[in-house]
C-alpha cells in the first residue's frame, strides 16, 4: 500500500488553505478595443473598411498580444459577414459594446477606439453615419468618459474625422484624426496607418528621416510615419486624363491599385495611367515648392485634401505635422509638457502602461 502524504507543517497548511480560499487576482495593464465601422458608402470603400478593421483586429490580437475577448468589431456593412465581427454597428449596438468595455476596465488598463466608415459634419455636431439612426460626437464621448482606463486611444479614421476631434479631445486621451477640421474627403491614411504598424516601418520614425529604432513604435511614430508616407503616395499622382492618374513606384503603384482600381464604372474607382511605372523606386517628393506657392495648385499633381491630425494635451482643437498643403513636414516634438505629441511619445497600442517620458 502506498503512504499517504506527510502533514504539512501548520503555517504551510494555513499558507495553502489561504491561497485556496483568495479569489484569483485580476490582471493588471490590459488592453481592450472597440472597433466600428460605418455605413460603407460605395462598394470599393466598403472593401477599404473591412480590410481596415481585419488588420487591424489582427494587429492587436496578433501582434500587439491583446486577448481576442477582449476586442469588439462591429460593422455597419450588413454585407460583412466575417466571423471577427460581432454584430451590425447601430447606435444601440455601440452604446451597449461600450457599456461592456466600462465593465471590464480598470484604469489602469488601455482603452483603444478605432473608427472607420463615413463621418459627416454638415450639422451642428459631426455624426458618425450608421444603418438606423446615426451617433454623434458627444454621445462619443460621453460613453469614452465611462470608460475607467486612465489610458485611452482614439484612432478615429471617419472622413470629417477632424471635426470630431474638438469633442473628443479630453485630459489623458490621445485623439488621432485622419483628416484635420473642414476636410471631408474618404482618407487614405487608415492604409498607410496600418503599413508602418504591420511592417514596423513606423519605429523610430519621428520624422521623415529615420530616428532611434528600439522594437518600440509609439503613436506618435505610427501617426507620423503614416502623414508623412500618405501625403507623399498622393503628392506622386498627376492628372493622366479622364478619372485617370500616373504615379511610378513599386508600393505606390500597389497601393493605388489596392485602393482604387475596380471594376469599370465602379463609383469610387479610378484609372491608373498604362504609363506609370511600378518597378521604379519610391522616391520622395516636395511638398512645398518656396517661393512658388501657386505651381502646385496650376500643375496636375493631386491636391493633399487631408492632412492627418493628432491632439493629446486636452487643448480641443487638432495639430498637423503637415500644416497646410504648400508646407513641408514639422514633426510634432512633444518633449515639453502640454505640447502637441507628449503623450503619443509615450503611449504604445495594446500596452496599458506608459512609456518613460525621458528619452523618449
Amino acid at each position: 500500500m502506498r503512504r499517504p502524504p506527510a502533514t504539512l507543517p501548520p503555517c504551510l497548511a494555513l499558507a495553502a488553505m489561504l491561497l485556496a480560499a483568495a479569489p484569483l487576482a485580476r490582471a493588471k495593464g490590459t488592453c481592450h478595443a472597440l472597433l466600428i465601422g460605418g455605413m460603407p458608402g460605395t462598394p470599393i470603400h466598403a472593401r477599404h473598411y473591412r480590410d481596415w478593421l481585419k488588420r487591424f483586429h489582427a494587429y492587436l490580437t496578433k501582434t500587439a498580444g491583446v486577448p481576442a475577448a477582449n476586442v469588439t468589431v462591429l460593422s455597419g456593412d450588413k454585407d460583412f459577414t466575417d466571423p471577427l465581427v460581432t454584430g451590425l454597428a447601430t447606435g444601440e449596438a455601440i452604446e451597449k459594446a461600450f457599456a461592456r468595455q466600462a465593465a471590464g476596465c480598470a484604469r489602469d488598463d488601455q482603452f483603444v477606439l478605432f473608427l472607420v466608415g463615413l463621418g459627416t459634419s454638415t450639422g451642428k455636431v459631426p455624426l458618425l453615419v450608421l444603418p438606423g439612426r446615426d451617433v454623434d460626437a458627444r454621445q462619443l464621448a460621453d460613453w469614452l468618459g465611462k470608460v475607467p482606463a486612465a489610458n485611452q486611444v482614439v484612432l478615429n479614421f471617419l472622413s470629417a474625422s477632424g471635426d470630431f476631434t474638438p469633442v473628443l479631445s479630453a485630459e489623458g486621451r490621445v485623439v488621432v484624426c485622419a483628416n484635420m477640421p473642414s476636410e471631408n474627403a474618404p482618407p487614405v491614411y487608415p492604409e498607410f496607418f496600418l503599413r508602418g504598424l504591420e511592417s514596423r516601418r513606423a519605429d523610430g520614425r519621428d520624422a521623415p528621416a529615420a530616428g532611434k529604432k528600439d522594437g518600440v513604435i509609439t503613436v506618435l511614430e505610427a501617426y507620423h510615419w503614416a502623414a508623412w508616407n500618405a501625403a507623399q503616395w498622393i503628392a506622386r499622382q498627376h492628372k493622366a486624363g479622364e478619372n485617370a492618374w500616373r504615379l511610378d513606384g513599386r508600393e505606390s503603384v500597389a497601393i493605388f491599385r489596392k485602393l482604387y482600381v475596380g471594376r469599370t464604372g465602379e463609383d469610387g474607382a479610378r484609372l491608373l495611367d498604362p504609363a506609370s511605372d511600378a518597378s521604379a523606386p519610391d522616391r520622395p517628393v516636395r511638398l512645398k515648392i518656396e517661393g512658388k506657392e501657386d505651381e502646385i495648385a496650376k500643375s496636375s499633381r493631386r491636391v493633399i485634401a487631408e492632412h492627418a491630425g493628432l491632439e493629446d494635451c486636452g487643448a480641443e482643437e487638432p495639430v498637423s505635422a503637415l500644416g497646410d498643403e504648400h508646407k513641408d513636414f514639422v514633426p510634432l516634438a512633444g518633449t515639453g509638457e502640454a505640447e502637441p505629441g507628449c503623450l503619443a511619445r509615450r503611449v504604445v497600442l495594446g500596452r496599458a502602461e506608459l512609456l518613460p517620458a525621458e528619452g523618449r
